[in-house]
């Protein structure tokens, strides 16, 4: 095995291995708690949008859905999904290496995203391509990824993502932009914190209105 790669597993769900990059973006509790948002049907094909090493992929699987899509424009990053994906002898997928701001493929059931949402200054930023795309909003902007969920989505597809609470009403605006009605909305707070840290939202494309808060998610230390 590559000496850069350590074998983990998904949080809750020690039976699923995953295999991660020491260079790249690592699981968390984001990950967790969006992974463990969604609902996904049988039949439904799901599109995972900035899919880095698969993790999403692999709690989608979970519910046996007709075929997973990974899209991602880090090639290396990719690989690593892949074995992933071989690790569980998953064979109904496909792994797309593109950019996500303009990748226009087929269109889906379900759409999940953790996108980054960092706002930072380019001198603030690491000399690391990859790991820029993957943590600050630059080239992958919260619109552009909206947009693009809107593009590859069916008519009453569902669309989960995870965002910075701090910009709650913008991820508002731009979804009623694109023609989504958000369905269900959930805070994680860290218990050490005042406020929210992250919100997760369900929207449905062309979706008839109604919005229910879930109970939030308290992340212990």
């Amino acid at each position: 095995m590559d000496k850069d790669l350590r074998l983990d597993y998904l949080p809750n769900h020690p039976e699923l291995k995953i295999y991660q990059h020491k260079k790249m973006i690592k699981i968390n509790t984001d990950t967790q708690v969006l992974g463990e948002f969604i609902e996904v049907y049988k039949e439904d094909v799901v599109l995972d949008i900035g899919t880095n090493t698969g993790a999403l992929l692999l709690y989608a699987n979970m519910f046996k859905p007709k075929k997973l899509i990974g899209l991602d424009i880090n090639e290396e990053a990719l690989k690593v999904c892949e074995m992933n994906m071989k690790l569980h002898n998953i064979t109904n997928y496909e792994l797309i290496c593109d950019n996500a701001m303009t990748y226009v493929g087929e269109e889906v059931d379900v759409i999940v995203c953790n996108p980054p949402y960092f706002k930072t200054d380019e001198s603030n930023k690491s000399n690391d391509k990859y790991l820029n795309l993957a943590k600050h909003e630059s080239e992958f902007t919260l619109e552009g990824m909206i947009k693009t969920a809107y593009k590859n989505l069916k008519l009453n597809g569902k669309f989960y993502m995870l965002f910075t609470s701090q910009r709650l009403s913008e991820v508002f605006l731009l979804l009623n932009k694109y023609h989504f009605e958000v369905k269900l909305l959930k805070f994680v707070y860290d218990e050490n914190k005042e406020y929210s840290n992250v919100f997760m939202v369900k929207a449905v494309k062309h979706g008839l209105s109604g919005l229910f808060v879930e109970k939030p998610i308290i992340i212990t230390r």
